[in-house]
């Protein structure tokens, strides 16, 4: 009697579900899968795996537009011009306080700069510890009734023209800062997960296609076949790594931060 030879076991189940990424880690693992495809596959598998490639391209560009929309105000940047701007703010009215307190009969300019303050400042300058966008839309808001109430003219005879020149020299600078900030921040949040989706789903359609290749009497094709796909699987081990808990002793817990803007 004739033997007849054993069946090839291959496992296919650790690629029935696609790998856990991110647009970034997709395009490099999507990659990897290209490069690793045989030149030898068949014409499925070649069609899947050139789908896999044109998704890597897609999802790259859809990561530079987002990296573009990013802004040009760094943190450092938007925080300096903060302060830029209260200082500004904060000096005009406390040249205008320093102008009040002198008497009246010393100088005319003590009681206009006395109503000034009261003008532009009934409750203060707490608006320099607002959020960056609230304290743009309060500065705006006082410049405004400068120009409509014509203070301007009053504002540099009791303060000193460079006063009113330094808040008006940051205001289009910190609305700027202030726009580019709310472009960034739209741009993080910008929704990835379809890009990630069709990542995943080119990935496991290019599994599948490689795996139909194993040949039930030919032991040789599991090897092509697991070859082709170990990208996948150093992805997985990549990601186990990462996410195994450390033996180390943590660092202690930093003191806690002054909160920011």
């Amino acid at each position: 009697m004739r033997k007849t030879k054993p069946l090839v076991e291959f496992d296919a189940s650790p690629y029935a579900h696609a790998p856990t990424i991110t647009v970034s880690t997709g395009i490099t693992l999507a990659r990897a899968l290209v490069s690793a495809c045989p030149s030898d596959a068949p014409s499925n598998v070649k069609k899947a795996c050139k789908h896999l490639a044109a998704t890597a391209d897609a999802a790259e560009g859809d990561l530079l537009a987002r990296n573009r929309a990013l802004g040009a105000f760094t943190e450092e940047d938007s925080r300096a011009l903060d302060n830029e701007a209260d200082r500004a703010w904060g000096a005009l009215r406390m040249r205008l306080q320093a102008m009040a307190m002198i008497a009246p009969e010393v100088t005319p300019k003590a009681a206009r700069a006395a109503e000034l303050e009261a003008t532009l400042f009934p409750n203060g300058t707490g608006f320099l510890a607002a959020e960056y966008a609230e304290q743009s839309a309060a500065m705006g808001t006082l410049l405004r009734q400068v120009e409509e109430d014509e203070l301007a003219k009053s504002l540099s005879a009791v303060a000193g023209p460079e006063f009113l020149a330094a808040v008006r020299r940051v205001q289009p600078r910190y609305e700027k800062m202030v726009s580019e900030r709310l472009r960034r921040d739209a741009a993080v949040g910008q929704n990835l997960l379809e890009t990630v989706r069709a990542l995943q789903s080119a990935i496991l359609n290019h599994a599948q296609k490689v795996i139909g290749t194993v040949e039930h009497d030919d032991p040789s094709t599991v090897d092509v076949v697991r070859a082709a796909l170990r990208p996948i699987e150093a992805h997985r081990e990549a990601n186990g790594r990462a996410a195994a808990p450390s033996t180390e002793s943590p660092d202690p817990a930093p003191a806690p931060a002054a909160p920011s803007k």
